[in-house]
Parts: structure tokens; sequence; C-alpha cells
């Protein structure tokens, strides 16, 4: 059964205001980072922040680590200051290719094995589409390590790397490219076998859209969303929990499943419709989606 992981929260690295705020909110997991929220000259200071923070009882709540680009020189100190404190895992930024992913691995296996950390049990959430070549070779970089639980995207930095004036229309929705790198990361997901989780919505006030934006992730397959302001995080959590009524649907679908298999039939009517593998599968995963670990 899998981790639920509806909302994972950015929480500034070196702000011990906001991290000592973030262990009251009700996200599935913190982000402490790393990377864009701590100016360049504050980053080695604020490793040592993030070590001791992560040492603390976080409620259940899972405790990642969103480094700095391995192509930076950056990310490697990060990992091994930060990994003594034992964090789920990290958040990695910008992949270009699976290349950038094996050599965070590497690295991973040498501190893991210096720590006395089992191989293999820091896990990796892919931002996966911050630069046109992840985007590019999404696939490879989400398959490049059984480390991987999720996949994120990216639009921000993207859309700078591409030049792009905007990212959403006149009435907010994407914009193609962005809608693109969207679609892409959820499928790339659906083909690893891993979370797609969605990407951040920035217009904190308008909880509207947010839920709109959620509903949306939800009808692609996403399971989750990050998000950058405690205000958000009832929203997300409330989309990305399937309802009560829903799942006890799913569960009986899976009975009758294992009921008319073992009469050797595997296609029959539920509530009107003819049912048949694709539904069990669907019926499964919104169990799992319930259930947590």
């Amino acid at each position: 059964m899998t981790r639920r992981r509806r909302s994972l929260h950015f929480v500034p690295g070196g702000n011990e205001r906001m991290l000592a705020k973030a262990l009251t909110i009700p996200a599935d997991g913190l982000i402490l980072d790393l990377e864009d929220a701590v100016a360049p000259d504050r980053k080695a200071a604020t490793r040592g922040v993030v070590r001791e923070w992560l040492t603390r009882e976080f409620g259940g709540r899972e405790r990642w680590v969103r480094m700095n680009p391995i192509a930076t020189g950056l990310g490697q100190a990060d990992l091994e200051e930060t990994i003594a404190s034992r964090p789920d895992g990290y958040v990695v930024p910008k992949p270009g290719s699976a290349a950038d992913i094996r050599a965070i691995v590497r690295i991973l296996d040498r501190l893991e094995q210096r720590h006395g950390i089992q191989n293999g049990a820091t896990r990796l959430v892919l931002i996966a589409t911050e630069t046109p070549e992840g985007l590019l070779n999404i696939r490879e970089i989400a398959a490049a390590t059984p480390r991987t639980v999720a996949i994120s995207w990216g639009v921000e930095d993207l859309g700078a790397a591409m030049g792009l004036g905007r990212v959403r229309d006149a009435a907010g929705r994407y914009m193609d490219i962005p809608r693109y790198a969207r679609v892409m990361c959820a499928v790339v997901a659906a083909a690893c076998g891993v979370a797609a989780i969605d990407t951040v919505f920035t217009d904190i006030a308008d909880l509207d859209g947010l839920r709109r934006e959620c509903e949306e992730g939800v009808a692609m397959g996403f399971t989750g969303k990050i998000s950058i302001h405690p205000a958000q995080i009832p929203v997300i959590n409330e989309v990305f929990t399937p309802s009560k009524e829903s799942v006890d649907e799913a569960r009986q679908l899976v009975a009758l499943f294992e009921e008319h298999a073992r009469r050797g039939v595997f296609a029959f009517t539920f509530k009107g419709q003819m049912v048949d593998a694709p539904h069990l599968a669907r019926a499964k995963k919104l169990v799992a989606r319930a259930g947590g670990e």
C-alpha cells in the first residue's frame, strides 16, 4: 500500500519561524527547501538549520529536502550535510537527463553505507520538467532509479528557460507548453508506476481557482499537489481524498470481481454498466489511494 502524499508543502529551509509553523499544518509531507528559497550566500549555513530541524518530531508528516540541482555543484553538499538526519528523501529539481539521477544515486549509495542507513531507503521526488532537456527526457529520468516514488512538474523555470511571456491564457488555463509538460508528467508517472504530484498554484488568494485546478488534476491521474501557503492545504487534501461513497463502491466492485473470478467470469454488469479488467484496475488504485500506508 502506498504512502498518502496528497499535499507536499514547501518551507524555506532557513526560516525557523515558518519551519515551526509548518509542524502545525495538516500537510502529508514537508519539503525543506535548500534551493530557490535560499539566497546563494546563505546556502551553506542553511544546510545546518535543515539538518537540525530534520531531527525533530514531524507528527507523522514525511520529511523531504529540496536539494540544489546536482549540476550546480551544490547538490552533493546538500546530500552530504543533511542525510545523517535521515530525511525520507530528496526533491530533485531541474534534472536534464537520467545521468543526473544516476549521479545522485551514486552519492546516496555511498552516504547510506557511511551512515548505516539501509540501501535504497532514501527516496526521490523528481521535478522533471523544469528544463527543456528535462521535458524531452522525462521518461528516462523517471525510470532511472527505483528510489523514485513520485514525479512532479514545474513551469516557472521552464518558462524562463524558453523565454515564454506567459504560461496561462486570459481565462487562467495553462497554455500549450506547460499543458504538455503537465500531461507528460501524468502519463510518464503512470508508465513508471510512480505517483504524479501536480505543481504549485501560485495565486495564493484564489482558493476557488486552486480547487478547480486540483479537480482537473484528479481527472488527469494526479494523486497530490505541492503547496506554497498553509491556506492551500485544506483544499488540496479535500480534493485529493477520494469520497467515502466512491471508495465504498470501488471496494464493492473489487469484491465482486473476486467473486466472479472464482466462477471463471471476468466481465459482468455492475450498476447498469459492463465492467472488465480496466474497471478493476481503477477500483484497486482508488482503494489504495484511500488507504495510505
